[in-house]
């Protein structure tokens, strides 16, 4: 079983964590501010509406356009505007802020809410409170997912690079975040990270101490079709749940 809330309290008790508030030790303060995040949000909302009217709209063709301008658009905002925004945010295993470096984010409301901040309909509070699979599978269809044991951060690595460019869900033992394999086929790892400084990071995958933690990884790719049209059409993403 998977877990989003259970992280490695043993690493935490004997590494002590770097002050999150000293720029020296902490490279991701600094960043966009809340009010620029409430602009972005706003951005995203507008353009999804004016998306959101063209597909309803179009025909066959047209869909097919307007859908690769959303996917294209709703992740490169994600990369380039809401995801940095959350750099330095520190975590906290009962983290549930919904702005950027002020309290704290657990692993599992950071995917959550970054998410329903790209327009996404989702129950954040009840994504973020399942065990990491079941985060994937409510993000991921069955032919998108992967399930993988056993591997180093260099052979996850390695292994991706056969796959599609582009946003993963990560699920781990006990940890859940996002995967970016870029178009240069580099594997980054950007989630709100429990191991030192217990801040929202992006590093490289081979270099993360917390995906080299875990022996199982669950990925559901994001950059679906069928994801594409729930965020285009409105439609609520259902939580899944055991049982």
């Amino acid at each position: 079983m998977l877990y989003t809330g259970l992280c490695c309290l043993f690493f935490l008790l004997v590494h002590p964590q770097t002050p999150i508030d000293d720029p020296r030790q902490n490279p991701y303060l600094g960043a966009a501010t809340p009010g620029d995040y409430t602009e972005m949000k706003a951005n995203i909302l507008h353009e999804q509406a004016r998306l959101q009217c063209e597909f309803a709209a179009a025909g066959t063709d047209g869909k097919a356009e307007i859908r690769n301008q959303a996917r294209t658009y709703v992740f490169k905002e994600l990369e380039d505007n809401l995801i940095p925004s959350w750099y330095g945010t520190e975590w906290d295993f009962n983290g549930i802020s919904e702005t950027p470096r002020e309290g704290q984010i657990a692993c599992g409301y950071f995917v959550s809410t970054l998410l329903r901040d790209a327009g996404f309909k989702l129950e954040r509070y009840r994504l973020a409170q399942q065990a990491a699979l079941y985060i994937v599978r409510s993000l991921a269809p069955a032919e998108d997912r992967l399930d993988w044991s056993g591997l180093s951060t260099v052979e996850l690595a390695e292994k991706m690079k056969a796959q599609r460019s582009g946003f993963y869900v990560v699920g781990l033992d006990n940890h859940v975040g996002f995967l970016l394999l870029d178009a240069q086929k580099e594997l980054w790892f950007l989630h709100s990270s429990y191991g030192d400084p217990a801040v929202v990071v992006r590093e490289k995958a081979v270099e993360s101490p917390v995906l080299s933690w875990s022996n199982r990884f669950v990925m559901g790719f994001l950059e679906t079709d069928w994801l594409v049209e729930k965020w285009l059409r409105g439609e609520k993403i259902t939580t899944q749940k055991p049982g």
